[in-house]
C-alpha cells in the first residue's frame, strides 16, 4: 500500500498549518516587515510633523506643509502599513501565496524615495519633485496591485474578507490615478485636467475607500482572533454594500457637483462605518479574555474614534458645522479623526498584536518542545505601550480640538504627545526584534 506521506508525484502547495497569523504559505518576513518598518517610521515622522507645523493645522489646508505632512501619513505610513499587511495576510486569510515575493522586496525600493520625493515636493512647492515622486510611488503601488491581484486570481479561496480586500484596491488604484494626475497638473498649471473636488475625492478614495474597508474586512478575522470571541460577520456584506455606494455617491457628487448625490453618499458611507463598528463592539463584548492589552485597546478606541469622524464627515457633507468654525478648520479636525484616530489607531492597536507575533513566530516557532522560549507578550515593554497609548489619546483630543478652536500652540503640544505615541509604538517594534 503506497505511503500517501512519501507520495511525491504530485506537486501542491503545502497544507496552512495555522500560526495565527504566519502559516507555511506565508512570504519571507522580510517582504512585509520593510514595509512595517517604513510605516512605522513614517508614522512617527507625521506625528512629530504636526508639532513642528502646529499654528498651520488652524488655517487651510492648501498649505504646502500640511499637504506635505499629509502624505507622509498617507502614503508612507498607511499605504506602507496596508502593503505590508496584504504580503503577510493575504496566503493566511485568502490561502493564496504571493505570486512574486521579489518584485515586491523591489518595489519597496521604488516606493521609498517615491514617498519622500512627493513630501518634500508638497512640502518646498516643487513641481518637479512632486513628478518624480508620483512616478515612482504610483509605479510602486501599480506593481504591489499586480502582485496581489495575480496571487488572488491563483489561488484565493474567496470569502467576504476578499471582497472587502478587493473593493479596497480597487479604491487604491483609483486614488493613486487621480493624485497623479493632480501631481503633473503642477508641472504644468495652464494644461492640468480640471478636476471638480478633487482633493475631496481622492481623499475619501484614499481613507474610507481603502484603508478604512480594509480594516473592516481584517478586522471581522483579526478582532475575534486576538480577543479570543466569536466571530460576528453576518452584517459584513450590508456593511460592504453600503460603503460601496457611499463610496460611489461620495466620488460622483463630488465630480458631477451634485451635492444631493454627493450627501447621499456621505450618509450612506456613515451608516456602513456605524453598522461595522456595532459588530465590532459586539465582537469585544463577548469576548473571552476580558483584560485588555495595549494593542486591543487601541482597536477598541479607534472604535469611537471612527463614530465621532463618522458625524463630522456627516456634518461637513450637509453643512452643520457649529457657527464659530470655519469650515477649514472642520475639514483639518475631521481628517485628524480619521486618519489618525480611527485609522491610525486601528492601525498601530493590531500592528501591536503583528508585530510581536511575527518576531516571534520567526525566531522561536522551530524551538517550542526543545528549549525555553519567552512568551510573546515578554518580548517588549508593554508598560511602555500603554504609556504610549495614553499619550497618543490626549493628543489627538489636544489637537481635534485645539484645530478647532483656533489654538495652534497648543496644536504643538498635541503633536509632542503624539509623537511620544509613536515613539513608543517604534520601539516595540526594536523590542520585538531585537529580541
Amino acid at each position: 500500500m503506497a505511503n500517501p506521506a512519501r507520495d511525491t508525484s504530485k506537486k501542491s502547495v503545502p497544507p496552512a498549518r495555522s500560526g495565527g497569523i504566519a502559516t507555511e504559505r506565508s512570504p519571507e518576513f522580510s517582504l512585509p516587515l520593510r514595509f512595517f518598518g517604513l510605516g512605522i517610521a513614517a508614522y512617527f515622522v507625521a506625528m512629530l510633523g504636526i508639532a513642528f507645523v502646529g499654528p498651520a493645522l488652524t488655517g487651510s489646508p492648501w498649505n504646502p506643509r500640511i499637504l506635505g505632512l499629509t502624505h507622509v501619513m498617507t502614503l508612507g505610513a498607511i499605504v506602507g502599513m496596508i502593503m505590508g499587511a496584504s504580503y503577510q495576510m493575504v496566503p493566511v486569510v485568502l490561502l493564496a501565496p504571493i505570486w512574486n515575493q521579489r518584485l515586491g522586496k523591489l518595489s519597496f525600493w521604488v516606493f521609498l524615495p517615491g514617498v519622500v520625493a512627493m513630501v518634500v515636493g508638497f512640502w518646498g512647492s516643487m513641481p518637479a519633485w512632486l513628478g518624480i515622486g508620483a512616478t515612482l510611488a504610483g509605479t510602486a503601488i501599480a506593481a504591489f496591485l499586480v502582485n496581489i491581484l495575480v496571487s488572488l486570481i491563483r489561488g484565493a479561496r474567496w470569502n467576504m474578507v476578499g471582497a472587502f480586500l478587493v473593493t479596497a484596491l480597487l479604491c487604491l488604484g483609483a486614488a493613486v490615478t487621480l493624485g497623479m494626475i493632480r501631481a503633473f497638473g503642477y508641472l504644468d498649471p495652464a494644461a492640468a485636467w480640471r478636476i471638480p473636488n478633487a482633493l475631496t475625492v481622492h481623499a475619501h478614495l484614499a481613507a474610507f475607500g481603502c484603508a478604512s474597508l480594509l480594516i473592516f474586512g481584517v478586522s471581522y478575522r483579526l478582532i475575534p482572533m486576538f480577543a479570543v470571541t466569536s466571530e460576528i460577520d453576518r452584517r459584513g456584506w450590508i456593511v460592504l454594500a453600503l460603503a460601496g455606494a457611499g463610496i460611489l455617491g461620495i466620488t460622483g457628487g463630488s465630480l458631477l457637483e451634485a451635492a444631493v448625490c454627493m450627501r447621499a453618499g456621505a450618509t450612506l458611507a456613515a451608516a456602513s462605518a456605524c453598522l461595522w463598528a456595532w459588530d465590532a463592539a459586539a465582537m469585544f463584548r463577548g469576548r473571552i479574555r476580558k483584560k485588555l492589552d495595549p494593542g486591543l485597546t487601541y482597536v477598541a478606541t479607534a472604535i469611537g474614534w471612527l463614530i465621532l469622524a463618522a458625524g463630522m464627515g456627516l456634518a461637513l457633507a450637509w453643512g452643520w458645522i457649529p457657527p464659530g468654525i470655519t469650515p477649514d478648520r472642520w475639514a483639518i479636525a475631521y481628517a485628524l479623526v480619521g486618519f489618525i484616530g480611527f485609522i491610525g489607531f486601528s492601525i498601530i492597536g493590531q500592528f501591536h498584536k503583528i508585530m510581536p507575533f511575527l518576531a516571534w513566530y520567526h525566531r522561536y516557532s522551530s524551538l517550542v518542545g526543545k528549549t525555553k522560549v519567552p512568551l510573546i507578550k515578554d518580548i517588549y515593554d508593554e508598560k511602555l505601550a500603554w504609556y504610549g497609548y495614553w499619550a497618543a489619546q490626549a493628543g489627538l483630543a489636544i489637537g481635534v480640538g485645539s484645530v478647532l478652536a483656533g489654538a495652534g500652540l497648543l496644536v504643538r503640544v498635541a503633536g509632542v504627545l503624539l509623537a511620544l505615541g509613536a515613539l513608543a509604538a517604534a520601539t516595540m517594534t526594536y523590542q520585538t526584534l531585537k529580541r
